[in-house]
């Protein structure tokens, strides 16, 4: 038997997938998995125990095509869709895969063979767990779903690439708190530069720890305007040759994580660091992943979570109303945690 799995898109939904894998593993032992996923996915998984080949499928029709034709020539039996699009419930159906299972969303329930219902209420889809919402289509092919630890692996040339760059950034992992400020989803999730730069300074004075920015290049002018608001150099790994996949060491080797609600906080969950994850426009139930090592910070705002990416009101208000000091009680909770 072969079983093909398509990836979510985003890669802290990737994260949240891998308890779904590892569950489709333990069904299949002796079986065939090939999952499908974006080009910038992929290096997040790899390597990965429960996972046999791993087919790229981009954005345009070319890759499209292409991911196809690899598809066809590995002649799944079965193949389970992850992300809810129209795009990859087409993609199994083209593929002739005989049995195709998904949610039921996006006009695309013709496309399935084993369509899933999900609650409503009022006209909107009730917000649940990723963790759950993914187990549940492996459910349907005899997985067990009692486990949703999320786990990420590293290779030699992760370990290789984070020890370089904590000694170019003069850092000691034990001692080094990782901020995530990014926001790919959106402005609307960001948090201001003077509060990161207040957590870099109480850190420093009530834990001992140095704080270092993990992001993309494209966000390095948010280092920037947190190492200004800092008031010192902010060491920073986005110059240092860590990308998605040699990010997972780093995560690995550091002392805790401030990160807004992204897909590097699933990193931490992954590799049992503590972690302070700040909440805004989304739902927390979207991404609870039961880590215990976590502590989750949520203003009450009348007008959210809003779920949208930009705020409908321009103040991103429901951001900064979680202040530095409640962060710093926050990850002294989470540091406890963790030594409990």
């Amino acid at each position: 038997m072969t079983l093909a799995v398509a990836l979510p898109n985003w890669v802290g939904d990737a994260v949240m997938a891998t308890p779904t894998l590892r569950a489709l593993r333990l069904r299949f032992p002796g079986e065939r998995i090939v999952a499908v996923a974006r080009p910038y996915v992929r290096p997040v998984l790899e390597p990965n125990p429960w996972i046999d080949a791993t087919i790229a499928v981009g954005k345009t029709s070319r890759e499209f095509r292409a991911a196809l034709v690899a598809l066809r020539r590995e002649k799944p039996d079965a193949g389970i869709l992850l992300p809810n699009s129209f795009r990859s419930a087409l993609l199994f159906w083209m593929a002739r895969i005989g049995r195709r299972i998904g949610y039921d969303r996006g006009g695309r329930g013709v496309l399935l063979t084993d369509r899933l219902a999900l609650p409503r209420q009022g006209g909107r889809y009730l917000p649940s767990s990723m963790i759950t919402y993914y187990l549940h289509l492996a459910e349907v092919l005899g997985a067990p779903i009692d486990n949703r630890r999320m786990e990420l692996f590293t290779t030699d040339a992760d370990e290789a690439a984070a020890t370089a760059a904590f000694h170019d950034a003069g850092l000691d992992p034990a001692r080094t708190l990782l901020l995530a400020p990014g926001y790919a989803f959106g402005p609307s999730k960001g948090w201001p530069a003077e509060h990161w730069g207040e957590v870099v300074r109480g850190a420093r004075t009530r834990f001992g720890l140095d704080a270092a920015v993990l992001c993309s290049p494209a966000e390095a002018p948010i280092a920037a305007a947190i190492a200004e608001a800092a008031g010192a150099a902010m060491p920073t790994f986005h110059d240092k040759g860590i990308d998605l996949a040699s990010a997972r060491a780093v995560v690995k080797r550091a002392r805790a994580m401030v990160a807004i609600d992204s897909g590097l906080r699933h990193y931490s969950a992954a590799f049992g660091r503590p972690v302070v994850a700040l909440f805004g426009p989304t739902h927390i139930e979207w991404t609870e992943t039961w880590y215990p090592k976590e502590v989750r910070l949520q203003a009450v705002m009348p007008c959210g979570p809003c779920q949208e990416p930009v705020c409908p009101i321009g103040t991103s208000e429901c951001m900064g109303k979680i202040k530095p000091d409640e962060v710093l009680d926050a990850l002294a909770e989470a540091l406890q945690r963790d030594h409990a």
